[in-house]
């Protein structure tokens, strides 16, 4: 039975030799380890800063416009007013 590699009937093409084996980073697509890769450092950064207490919002809007003083307490109490209808 004749194979497409070699054709014992046509001694003018010789057998192909099996193809080399592959290491295991060979195997993986590059473009999408990298990808992998780089979604994983994202990860790990954000969590650190997130942990260190960082780059923070609030301390950030702070020191643009501070949070707003509470109002003095006034001496007088609060009167709640009724409206009966006629």
């Amino acid at each position: 039975m004749a194979t497409p590699d070699h054709d014992p009937a046509d001694p003018r093409q010789p057998p192909r030799p099996p193809p080399a084996e592959k290491s295991f980073w060979a195997l993986l697509p590059r473009r999408n380890f990298r990808r992998a890769v780089f979604l994983l450092l994202a990860l790990v950064a954000i969590i650190v800063i997130k942990r260190m207490g960082g780059f923070s919002l609030t301390r950030l809007f702070d020191g643009v416009a501070p949070a707003p003083q509470p109002a003095p307490r006034q001496d007088q109490p609060f009167r709640h007013l009724e409206v009966k209808p006629r």
